[in-house]
């Protein structure tokens, strides 16, 4: 009897080596002690049914792995998606942040502003005071010397009127 395997059996073998290099060494182990025996011929419609099985196994195995993909490649694109959104609303982020710094910076100068403002009104105001005192103590000085006047001119009256004359 000769132990070498048919060609056709072999490829049949190798088919299912993809999956699974046990499932394969299982049905050449099975193919070889079937020829030793001598009962390769009865056996070989039930290697062809286990090799349809690991057809079908690997034709389901090959979905899977599509499925796989599919579903990998929708999650990389929904990552791409959320990584486009995060660079846009870092975008906005960081002009927010410049509306805020500019925002607050207009804020200090209007602050600066009021306290300017403050100041200068109260400087207008001590300027007037001081105006105010000083027209006082100049009405004060003029008030001092006219009575001062008058006093001199009532003194000099009596005395006119005291001299016959």
């Amino acid at each position: 009897m000769d132990l070498s395997l048919d060609p056709v059996i072999l490829v049949f073998i190798s088919t299912g080596q993809d999956k699974s290099s046990e499932k394969s060494e299982y049905l050449l182990a099975m193919v070889k002690k079937l020829q030793k025996e001598g009962s390769l011929e009865p056996q070989i419609e039930d290697l062809i049914n286990r090799i349809n099985e690991l057809q079908q196994a690997k034709k389901q195995a090959s979905e899977e792995l599509g499925e796989a993909r599919a579903c990998w490649e929708a999650l990389h694109r929904e990552l791409d998606s959320l990584n486009g959104e995060k660079v846009h609303l870092e975008e906005v982020l960081s002009k927010k942040q410049e509306t805020l710094r500019i925002l607050q910076l207009h804020c200090q100068e209007k602050e600066s502003e009021v306290q300017k403002l403050d100041v200068e009104e109260q400087l207008k105001e001590l300027m007037g005071q001081r105006k105010d005192l000083w027209e006082f103590h100049m009405l004060e000085q003029r008030l001092v010397r006219e009575i001062s006047a008058l006093e001199n001119s009532k003194a000099q009256l009596l005395t006119e009127g005291e001299t016959p004359g």
